[in-house]
């Protein structure tokens, strides 16, 4: 009996040969230490050599979120549905505004850029269709720090006292 080559090696092998004319794939595939692969009759990789199925850790549960926020990538976002509950500061100022609120006996801090853009189209939070002040630095200046605007996906970077943007906390569980 024959035995097949992995379909993945097929794959590889097809690649190679679309790239290098003139290389045949008629030989024994063979990983990368030089010994060959094996594989039973249906092409599939032999069981005795297959990856253990490595078990995936599940979260824990959060807690409801805090009245006036939402639970977004597993962070809570103050929604900011009450009147000048989300100000317009400048960044500094933004960063001691969330240091100070005290929703859910939570200890809330300015955003990452990550989790500003992860709010991108999501209409639980109020007003969010404006530059919002990150607390991330720009790796390139770090007197420099990273706004985004969720509603239209635009990002760019400041100095931190060169306008009022949009403060918008959030606290991990």
């Amino acid at each position: 009996m024959r035995v097949m080559p992995s379909p993945r090696w097929h794959a590889r092998c097809l690649a190679l040969v679309l790239l290098l004319p003139g290389l045949a794939c008629d030989s024994k595939p063979t990983k990368a230490d030089g010994k060959a692969e094996s594989a039973d009759a249906k092409g599939e990789p032999d069981a005795s050599e297959a990856k253990p199925a490595q078990s995936e850790a599940k979260p824990a549960p959060m807690a409801p979120a805090p009245e006036g926020a939402v639970v977004i990538d597993r962070v809570y976002v103050h929604t900011c549905a009450a009147t000048d509950s989300c100000p317009a500061l400048l960044q500094d100022a933004g960063a001691a505004h969330c240091k100070s609120l005290t929703l859910g006996g939570l200890s809330w801090r300015l955003p990452t850029v990550e989790e500003l853009e992860s709010w991108r189209g999501n209409e639980a939070l109020s007003g969010y269709d404006v530059f919002h002040w990150s607390g991330s630095a720009w790796d390139e200046d770090p007197g420099q720090f990273w706004m985004y605007d969720p509603g239209s996906g635009s990002k760019t970077t400041a100095k931190p006292d060169r306008k009022p943007f949009t403060i918008r906390c959030v606290a991990q569980p």
